[in-house]
């Protein structure tokens, strides 16, 4: 019999971090998909790219661990490493030069990983070297440690929150670029040193649309992408080894969504949510994955919220009053990180989110929390005129290009009503140009559910009611 303590909540439903995870723990709960594939294939360069929470992490680092286990050659580059490597780097300095900097730096890293001092001392004129030099001193060394099959190894450069204390400004988005160059051409001229690294979506945007030469690094991305069937069959999979039930990943993806939650989330939730109105009786995986933002995390976060509501009361399965007391604060928390993400772009950031909340007019009438792109020009013309709205890089500030910004932040989602009556929904990252500030494309807008509650924090009821399957 389990209780919901912090340490078993963690054991269930796994770490924030994959940092911070157990990696015994990891290994046992880790759901591989086609990113994963892609990231641990025989290529010389893999960057990683997706927001917050979607656990770029949690790949690198069970792609690291797998390659300590076959016994690969591989080194985890930590970001205050890196951070000092960037810090050789000056304003003023030509974007050939820091791409220089950036390749030295990083193998001088490389070399600091895998051998002593006292070995690296015997090498003549070790910081007059080039980055060719250094590169061939690794090469060197695979090729006289070939693996237990003879043939020569390759070395996995792991490279992960190199965006730590990511600003936006020109300054940040030129060294990301430099760093984006150099591995690319490290990784060209000497493929047995191979790079993965993660990076934020928001950067790598920025990056993408600021620099012309990232176009030959655009094959080399790995879009990290999930779909709500797949993330309830994470979570479904972390439930499962925890309690030792015998379904393996390839049972569980065989399972639709209502037997994953008869069979499986019924250990620690009821598979029905007891609400009133339309969500009265409903499957409970409705109602979360209503509330996920397409990212793992997200569901992390809800279960664990209502998981400490259901152990205050001692009940080791989670209810619906639970669920129904965590959303406010669920929302808020979501709020707060998109907040925390993006400020560095748009300073400003919160005051416009919380400027979105429905006035009286919009909440008497059908535009709440869905809009036409008209409409919500003019919400934000009309917030616009109230306050002072800079971006970090300088760009035009318009009500168009707001749209655009709290598309690519996943504030709002695109949507579209077929003609069978189902609705088209689309994050930014599944089609970007749908939030173009010139063309439109025939879809409309909706404020996402996960930060409802911040906005409107009155009546859970409402805003389940409001919540369209």
């Amino acid at each position: 019999m389990h209780r919901f303590d912090d340490e078993t909540i963690q054991e269930i439903f796994g770490a924030d971090d994959a940092e911070n995870e157990k990696d015994e723990r990891l290994k046992e709960y880790f759901y591989k998909n086609m990113s994963y594939d892609s990231l641990t294939s025989n290529l010389p360069v893999r960057i990683l790219v997706g927001h917050k929470g979607v656990g770029k992490s949690a790949l690198l680092k069970r792609a690291f661990l797998e390659d300590r286990e076959i016994g690969t050659p591989c080194v985890w580059l930590q970001p205050d490493a890196l951070l000092n490597v960037q810090s050789d780097t000056r304003p003023s300095d030509q974007f050939v030069h820091r791409i220089s900097v950036w390749k030295k730096g990083i193998l001088t890293e490389i070399l600091g990983a895998f051998f002593d001092k006292a070995t690296l001392a015997q090498v003549s004129e070790l910081d007059m070297a080039s980055a060719d030099s250094l590169a061939e001193i690794i090469v060197k060394w695979l090729d006289h440690s070939p693996g237990k099959d003879g043939k020569p190894r390759s070395l996995n450069i792991y490279i992960d929150d190199i965006d730590r204390g990511w600003k936006a400004n020109p300054e940040d988005i030129t060294n990301i670029s430099a760093l984006l160059n150099a591995i690319r051409d490290l990784g060209g001229k000497h493929p047995r040193i191979r790079f993965r690294i993660g990076l934020r979506s928001d950067v790598y945007f920025l990056v993408r649309t600021s620099d012309e030469s990232t176009d030959k690094i655009e094959s080399n991305v790995i879009w990290l992408r999930w779909v709500n069937d797949d993330i309830l069959r994470v979570m479904a999979k972390r439930i499962a080894t925890f309690f030792k039930l015998q379904y393996s990943e390839a049972a569980i993806g065989k399972m639709d969504q209502g037997q994953i939650t008869t069979n499986i989330l019924k250990e620690v939730i009821e598979p029905r949510f007891s609400g009133k109105g339309k969500w009265e009786n409903r499957p409970v995986h409705k109602i979360l994955l209503s509330l996920t933002r397409a990212r793992p995390r997200d569901l992390v976060k809800l279960f664990r919220l209502a998981a400490k509501r259901a152990y205050r009361r001692g009940s080791n399965i989670i209810t619906s009053p639970d669920l129904n007391g965590v959303f406010e604060e669920y929302s808020q928390e979501r709020l707060q990180d998109i907040v925390n993400e993006f400020k560095s772009e748009l300073p400003q950031i919160e005051r416009l989110l919380l400027a979105m909340k429905p006035n009286k007019n919009e909440r008497r009438t059908a535009v709440n929390y869905a809009f036409t792109t008209d409409q919500l020009s003019r919400k934000i013309t009309r917030i616009i005129q109230q306050n002072n709205f800079t971006f970090t890089n300088g760009k035009a500030v318009s009500s168009r290009s707001l749209i655009q910004f709290l598309y690519k932040i996943d504030f709002v989602t695109a949507r579209k009503e077929l003609l069978d009556g189902n609705i088209d929904r689309k994050y930014f990252e599944q089609s970007r140009f749908l939030g173009h500030e010139i063309v439109d494309f025939g879809y409309g807008w909706e404020i996402h559910p996960a930060y409802r509650w911040a906005l409107q924090p009155e009546n859970v009821q409402t805003l389940l009611d409001a919540l369209e399957i």
